[in-house]
């Protein structure tokens, strides 16, 4: 996945790189802007040298960023799957009569599914700090 944008700060060895956000991107929110802005801030290792104005190219290897996806909404969507399973069946295999297995499935899918946002949660810190998610300046675009 390969960006253009504009480099508004740096710091030693990352810049701040300002792209106009497109209307693919949707308003997953990952980027944090209200509908009203359509540019987004984002921080790149800058392994260009790239100074403040300069226009770049910024790239996040696709499976890096699909792995992150997954990360986000695969988990908890499996952990609630796997918590409504479970709790149903274990309701079941209790003697609970069916309305009671649905209670208990609803309430282990959502606890569950709060266990793995947590855990994402608590794990934030080296997930960011993996060098495979963080994008990249690959070059400077001449205008």
């Amino acid at each position: 996945m390969k960006e253009i944008g504009r480099i508004i700060e740096v710091n030693n060895d990352t810049a701040k790189v300002l792209i106009a956000r497109h209307a693919a991107c949707g308003d997953c929110g990952a980027c944090q802007v209200g509908r009203e802005n359509l540019n987004m801030i984002l921080t790149a290792e800058n392994t260009i040298n790239g100074n403040p104005g300069d226009t770049v190219e910024i790239e996040l290897k696709t499976e890096n960023f699909l792995f992150a996806s997954f990360i986000m909404y695969g988990i908890p969507l499996l952990g609630l799957i796997i918590g409504l399973l479970g709790g149903y069946y274990s309701g079941g295999a209790l003697g609970y009569d069916e309305s009671k297995s649905q209670v208990i499935a609803a309430v282990s899918g959502l606890l569950i599914l709060t266990m793995s946002y947590l855990g994402i949660r608590f794990n934030e810190s080296k997930i960011k700090n993996m060098h495979k998610f963080k994008p990249v300046l690959i070059r400077i675009v001449r205008d």
